[in-house]
């Protein structure tokens, strides 16, 4: 009788599980900070708001994302009567190009979860031994060294030429296309889960990257984490969501069944359920748009363009609160 090993993947799997627990047991563990317990309020000065220097620019902002909303409606009519007969998601049921093997899947996920697990155990250290550090800027440059060292991990394994970075002045121009023709289903989206929150007596969760942008009055750190929000963000989201765990399932399944398992997950680890339904949308989209385009930079331009919106609409709050 031969003895049964665990094979590698079984053991990465193993691996990262324990990773996620040691993760989960961090973030119970640390004690909540000065800015995590305090109750995070906005409030507006309707004499101060009509003597504000930047009102200008305020109309504009405001403007600008109502246009961009009715130009996204009628484009999204257009795309409605154009594809009413057609199958909007007729695709190969399954995508053999990933070229990764499930070992080196595994590996690449566990080496991941162990780059976010040291990062929460500096923080970890780093309260318990109570040395000073500024909380906001600890949370800021935290997570820029998980999306650096994300990325890092993600391009080691899925090779350039795999993920297609070529970039073309007509990819740009239908990205954009693209995300204003599902904007104001976003927007819909956004009313519908507020009211299912409301109908259901759940307290709006706001998203811990609005509340930190918010809450940063220093400009060099603001300058620091809005380009952590509008660039790296969404380029490193879309390597390891749409480039690795996305292409991994649709290997084996459907493209529904692998856009919505990938996006569940997007959705949730985002820690928000204000935004878990526009998020799910937000996430299926780029998918759809990867799958479409097979091109990763096409789902980062899209992404980018979210959050460069939304990103103006919090400078707005900001200036006005």
């Amino acid at each position: 009788m031969t003895k049964s090993y665990p094979t590698k993947r079984n053991i990465f799997i193993l691996l990262t599980l324990l990773c996620l627990l040691l993760i989960i047991f961090f973030q119970l563990s640390i004690p909540q900070q000065p800015t995590q317990h305090q109750p995070f309020k906005i409030e507006f000065d309707k004499n101060k708001l009509l003597k504000n220097p930047y009102l200008f620019l305020i109309e504009i902002v405001i403007l600008g994302y109502l246009a961009a909303i009715l130009y996204g409606f009628f484009n999204l009519i257009n795309f409605v009567s154009h594809n009413l007969k057609k199958p909007l998601f007729r695709f190969q049921k399954q995508d053999k190009s990933f070229p990764l093997s499930q070992e080196n899947s595994s590996r690449l996920l566990f080496l991941i979860m162990l780059l976010a697990l040291l990062i929460y155990f500096l923080q970890w250290l780093i309260i318990i031994f109570k040395l000073r550090v500024n909380p906001l800027g600890a949370i800021v440059f935290s997570n820029l060294a998980i999306e650096a060292g994300c990325a890092l991990i993600v391009l080691r394994y899925l090779k350039a030429s795999y993920l297609d970075f070529k970039l073309t002045y007509g990819r740009v121009l239908d990205a954009a296309r693209k995300y204003l023709t599902i904007l104001p289903v976003i927007v819909g989206i956004i009313f519908i889960n507020n009211f299912i929150l409301e109908k259901f007596g759940i307290t709006p969760s706001i998203n811990p990257a609005i509340e930190v942008f918010l809450k940063i009055k220093n400009i060099p750190l603001l300058s620091i984490f809005t380009l952590q929000i509008v660039f790296f963000g969404p380029i490193v989201e879309e390597l390891f969501f749409r480039g690795f765990i996305y292409k991994l399932l649709r290997k084996k399944y459907n493209f529904l069944l692998s856009a919505f398992s990938s996006s569940l997950i997007f959705a949730m680890l985002h820690r928000s359920s204000q935004d878990i339904l526009p998020l799910l949308l937000l996430s299926i989209t780029l998918c759809y748009v990867y799958e479409k385009s097979n091109n990763i930079v096409c789902p980062i331009l899209f992404h980018i363009l979210n959050n460069s919106l939304n990103i103006s609409f919090l400078f707005l709050i900001k200036a006005l609160a």
